[in-house]
């Protein structure tokens, strides 16, 4: 792990000790403790706090924290509940002491929501200076690199990153020491620096302890994030990029299948089908020109959302091509030893519609031309590699033809562990074939 000025590394379970923030402080309570809530979530727009099954906090928006509550020290049920609900979403019973302050921080992972419970007494550096902590809750995220920098965005990083998170089975924080100033937090893949997931505008003072948290999006692989100012300040920042990657299913050899977003970023330029390609990031609102030989092709389904990973198929013949937009989820599974698969068909001819199986049990049962399997399935190969990869064995059936003779004649493949994956089924339905990202 690389570091800049760094103090320590905290490995954190969710509901252990960090220093968060947020505004609205009611005073100071030296016989119980002092607790807030702040609202990370991504799908619950207004929640309520309790405190030993009352409600102590009610109405927290999405985006904000609430003021200071003050239950008695001690072992304490922190319940949250959608506002005016009676279902717990989440609970923690974490041990509070006398006259401390804390921010519980409500966020969602893996489609759960999660929390934090994070003191924010932290002794103040000298003057000037600012400890700075960055905190990744967005475990399914993977390994992530995360740079400090001055410059306007995050198109021109410095050459190593200021700090690194590994592959994560708990949330992790590390502690800095940085000069006030204006800066960017830019978090990219790890070892990818054109593989952006979070841009982060900071402005922070001297002699004040502020924590960057970083929580997951809706796809699972960006990030959004938040400054929190140590009894102070919360500043969250909702992406508004998205991720999409190029699968490119038009059948014969087709060449210069291009996909070039309002950005500037292209997808593909000058590709061959059948090709898969690597997710660009590109802002959530732009939109796409599609051209395969040079005719253009409409996009006729589908948008890009904020904080999501897209696949963009262009499929058919290169006379008359169709592309659509399918929406990724790239979260892990929830057991490390098992694998997530899905089936895209982009295959052409009289296929009718497609069951794809693995190892006998199915990724995608009656999936049209053009379209996606509604839900990932969670499987374990027929050899697994210490927990590491999976290896399974495809079959591929058409509803018009029956079952199909994969290229090469044989279907199966090794894919890692803990890892998502689409497998995109391409060319003619007489010789298809399986590319799996």
């Amino acid at each position: 792990m690389k570091n800049f000025r760094w103090w320590s590394v905290i490995g954190l379970a969710a509901a252990a000790g960090l220093a968060l923030s947020g505004c609205g402080s009611s005073g100071n309570d030296s016989s119980g403790a002092n607790v807030r809530v702040a609202n990370a979530t991504l799908t619950h727009p207004s929640i309520d706090l309790l405190v030993n099954a009352a409600v102590a906090a009610p109405a927290v928006a999405a985006d904000t924290v609430s003021a200071y509550v003050a239950p008695a020290s001690g072992s304490v049920t922190l319940q949250v509940n959608d506002a005016g609900g009676a279902t717990a979403l989440v609970t923690a019973v974490p041990t509070l002491t006398a006259g401390s302050h804390y921010t519980l921080v409500a966020y969602e992972s893996g489609g759960a929501v999660k929390t934090a419970v994070i003191s924010e007494d932290v002794v103040l550096p000298a003057a000037g200076v600012t400890t700075l902590r960055i905190y990744d809750a967005a475990i399914e995220a993977g390994a992530l690199d995360v740079y400090i920098t001055t410059g306007a965005d995050c198109k021109s990083l410095p050459a190593s990153p200021t700090t690194s998170f590994g592959v994560l089975t708990a949330v992790a924080a590390v502690s800095l020491t940085q000069g006030a100033g204006t800066y960017n937090v830019c978090a990219t893949a790890a070892g990818n620096r054109d593989d952006l997931r979070m841009t982060l505008p900071i402005t922070i003072t001297g002699q004040t302890v502020a924590t960057v948290v970083m929580t997951p999006a809706s796809g699972g692989a960006l990030l959004n994030g938040s400054l929190l100012v140590q009894q102070g300040a919360y500043s969250p920042v909702r992406n508004t990029n998205a991720r999409v990657r190029l699968a490119a299913a038009v059948s014969g050899v087709a060449s210069d299948v291009t996909a070039t977003y309002v950005s500037d970023t292209t997808l593909s330029d000058g590709g061959v089908a059948p090709a898969f390609g690597f997710y660009k990031t590109v802002p959530a609102t732009s939109t796409v020109n599609v051209s395969v030989k040079g005719l253009s092709v409409q996009v006729t389904n589908g948008s890009l959302v904020a904080g999501g990973d897209a696949t963009l198929l262009v499929y058919g013949s290169p006379a008359s091509a169709t592309a659509t937009l399918i929406a990724d989820d790239n979260r892990p599974p929830t057991s490390a030893t098992a694998t997530k698969l899905r089936l895209i068909n982009g295959v052409t001819g009289s296929a009718g519609t497609l069951t794809l199986t693995a190892n006998s049990a199915p990724v995608g049962i009656n999936i049209a031309a053009g379209a996606a399997a509604p839900n990932y399935q969670s499987l374990i190969g027929t050899t697994n590699n210490a927990g590491t990869a999976n290896t399974f064995s495809f079959g591929l059936t058409s509803s018009t033809a029956g079952p199909l003779t994969l290229q090469g004649g044989t279907g199966t493949g090794t894919v890692n562990s803990n890892a998502t994956y689409s497998i995109l089924a391409v060319g003619d339905v007489s010789a298809p074939q399986l590319l799996i990202r």
